[in-house]
C-alpha cells in the first residue's frame, strides 16, 4: 500500500544501538537515584543517540516472534492497556507494558529498552498525537483505537485533525499485517476505519478489523450531553442521529444524510449493571465463545465498561479464551489516579480513604461526576485541583463545558487548589456553589490534608474524593507515597511478567 510522506525515524543517522543502550541505561539509574520514575529520560537519551532505535528494536523483536500492540484513546487508554496486559499475562504470555503511563516516544523507547530481548508481546499505551509518530517504526500487529474526545486543544487542535492523523497512520501500515480493534460507537473512529477498509480493498487486501461497543439501552443517557464532541457526520457534514448514547458522543448513531451508520459491534456488552463504586457486572458477547461472558469488573463507571470491552476485544482476537478473560478482569485494579482508593490512617484509629480521580476534559469530568452522583456516595469532602501544565493542557476553558452542577449541589462546599484554582472557583460560583463554600488552598499538600480533615469531621466513614488534573495527580500521588500510604506508582518495573499456572 502507498504510504504518506511520514516515514518515521528509520533513516536518520546516529550511533549503533549497542552503543546507545548502556548510556541510556545509565541515565535511568541517575534518574532513579534522584527519586524520579525514570520513565522518559532513558528513552530520550536513547533516541537522541540512536534515532532509529524504535524501528531497530521492533524489527529484532519481530524476528524473534514478538508481537506489538498499540493502544490509543483520549480517555481510558491507561486503564484499557493495563486490562489487556493483565489478560495476556493471565494466559501465560510474557508481556512488555509501559505500566507508568509514559506514552510518548521517549516513554515507549524506555519500555522497550528495559525489556531487551524478553517478552512475547508488547502492549504499549500510546498518546493520541504520538501514535502517528511511532506506528511506522514499530509496525504493530494490532492497533486498538478507543475514542476521540476534545482534549488539550492547545496541543492537539480539533478532533478532526487527530482523526486525519490516525487515518494517515493506518494508511502508512501494510493493511494485511495490522489488525484494527476499534470503538464502533465513536463515529469519528468508525469513519476513518471504514476508509482504511475501503483503501485496502482497492489494493486487493482484506483488512482485519474488530469493532466493539455497548448494546444495552438500559444504561444509555437521554439524548446527547451538551458537551458531546462529534455531532456531525465526518463524511457529509449532516447532523448525526442517536438511538442511544452512552458516554459523550459514543452511542448507536446513524447519519440520515449519507446513510453511514454505526458498524455492528463484534464484541459487545449486552447487559451492564452498575453497582455504585463497588463494581460493575457485565454480559459480553465474544465470537467463538459458546455463551456470553459473565463478568464482574471491580472498577466503577460506564466509561470503564468501554475500557473493559475494548480490552476483551483485543485479547480475544489475540487468542485469549473466555475462561482466562473472566478471572483476569475480575482481578483488575484501577490504574494509578483513576478511581484509585487509598487508605489513610487518622488520629485515634479513625481511618478513612482518599479516592483519586483523574479529570482532563469535559467528557471525562462529566463521567466521573455521573458515577459519583449515581452511586449515592457522600461527596461532602471533595477537592478539585486544576493545573495548566503542558501535560494538562494550557487551555483550561474545558471546565466551563462540563456539567459540574450536580456535584456542587451534593457537596455543598469544595476544597479548590492548583495553579488555576481561581478559575475553577469562578466556575463553581457561576455553577451555583455558595462562594463561602469555595475553600481555596493554594498549596496542594495542604489542600489534601484539608479535605481529609473535612472527611473526618463531616462524613460517616471518612471518605474524601480528589478530582485532579494530570500534573496535580502526579504530585498528590508523590505526597501520598512519601507519607507511606501507598507505593510510588512506578515502583513496579514496566518490563515483563508471566502468570503462574497458565495454560501455556
Amino acid at each position: 500500500m502507498a504510504s504518506p510522506a511520514h516515514t518515521g525515524t528509520a533513516r536518520r543517522l546516529g550511533v549503533p544501538l549497542a552503543l546507545a543502550r548502556p548510556v541510556a541505561a545509565a541515565a535511568r539509574l541517575v534518574s532513579r537515584a534522584t527519586g524520579r520514575e525514570g520513565g522518559a529520560l532513558p528513552g530520550k537519551v536513547l533516541l537522541s543517540l540512536a534515532p532509529s532505535a524504535l524501528a531497530t528494536m521492533a524489527r529484532r523483536g519481530r524476528a524473534r516472534g514478538r508481537r506489538i500492540v498499540l493502544v490509543s484513546a483520549t480517555n481510558g487508554k491507561t486503564t484499557m492497556t493495563a486490562m489487556l496486559a493483565e489478560m495476556l499475562a493471565a494466559d501465560g504470555l510474557d508481556v512488555v507494558h509501559n505500566v507508568t503511563g509514559a506514552n510518548l516516544r521517549s516513554g515507549i523507547a524506555t519500555t522497550m529498552l528495559q525489556a531487551g530481548r524478553r517478552g512475547d508481546v508488547c502492549v504499549l499505551e500510546t498518546d493520541e498525537a504520538t501514535l502517528p509518530l511511532v506506528a511506522p517504526d514499530l509496525r504493530p500487529d494490532m492497533i486498538v483505537l478507543g475514542n476521540l474526545f476534545r482534549d488539550q486543544l492547545d496541543r492537539f487542535g480539533e478532533l478532526e485533525v487527530l482523526a486525519d492523523r490516525w487515518r494517515d497512520t493506518l494508511a502508512a501500515l501494510p493493511g494485511e499485517d495490522v489488525t484494527v480493534v476499534y470503538n464502533a460507537d465513536d463515529p469519528l473512529i468508525a469513519e476513518l476505519v471504514e476508509e482504511h477498509v475501503t483503501r485496502c480493498a482497492a489494493d486487493g487486501i482484506v483488512a482485519t478489523v474488530v469493532p466493539f461497543g455497548l448494546d444495552d439501552p438500559d444504561v444509555a443517557q437521554e439524548g446527547l450531553p451538551h458537551a458531546a464532541d462529534s455531532r456531525f457526520c465526518r463524511r457529509c457534514g449532516h447532523p448525526l442521529e442517536y438511538a442511544h448514547s452512552w458516554v459523550g458522543h459514543l452511542g448507536a448513531w446513524t447519519c440520515p444524510g449519507c446513510g453511514m451508520t454505526r458498524p455492528e459491534p463484534v464484541v459487545a456488552a449486552t447487559s451492564v449493571e452498575l453497582d455504585g463504586l463497588a463494581a460493575t457486572r457485565l454480559q459480553v458477547e465474544v465470537p467463538g465463545e459458546p455463551e456470553a461472558l459473565q463478568l464482574r469488573l471491580p472498577i466503577p463507571g460506564l466509561y470503564n465498561v468501554y475500557n473493559a470491552v475494548g480490552a476483551i476485544a483485543a485479547a480475544s482476537t489475540l487468542g485469549v479464551p473466555g475462561a482466562v478473560l473472566v478471572p483476569a478482569l475480575a482481578a483488575a485494579a484501577p490504574a494509578f489516579g483513576r478511581f484509585e482508593r487509598i487508605p489513610v490512617p487518622g488520629p485515634n484509629g479513625t481511618n478513612g480513604t482518599i479516592t483519586l480521580l483523574l479529570v482532563k476534559n469535559p467528557t471525562g469530568l462529566n463521567e466521573v461526576i455521573r458515577t459519583l452522583v449515581a452511586s449515592g456516595v457522600d461527596v461532602t469532602a471533595t477537592l478539585f485541583a486544576l493545573n495548566d501544565g503542558i501535560a494538562d493542557g494550557r487551555d483550561t476553558s474545558w471546565i466551563w463545558d462540563a456539567d459540574v452542577e450536580p456535584l456542587f449541589e451534593r457537596a455543598g462546599a469544595m476544597v479548590v487548589t492548583g495553579e488555576r484554582a481561581a478559575e475553577f472557583g469562578l466556575r463553581a460560583a457561576y455553577g451555583g456553589l455558595d462562594p463561602e463554600g469555595v475553600l481555596y488552598e493554594p498549596d496542594l499538600e495542604q489542600a489534601m490534608y484539608r479535605v481529609l480533615e473535612r472527611a473526618r469531621e463531616f462524613t460517616e466513614h471518612g471518605h474524601a474524593y480528589a478530582l485532579v488534573t494530570y500534573t496535580a495527580m502526579l504530585k498528590m500521588r508523590a505526597i501520598i507515597a512519601a507519607q507511606g500510604w501507598a507505593r510510588s506508582y512506578w515502583a513496579n518495573e514496566p518490563t515483563t511478567r508471566r502468570r503462574r499456572g497458565s495454560r501455556r
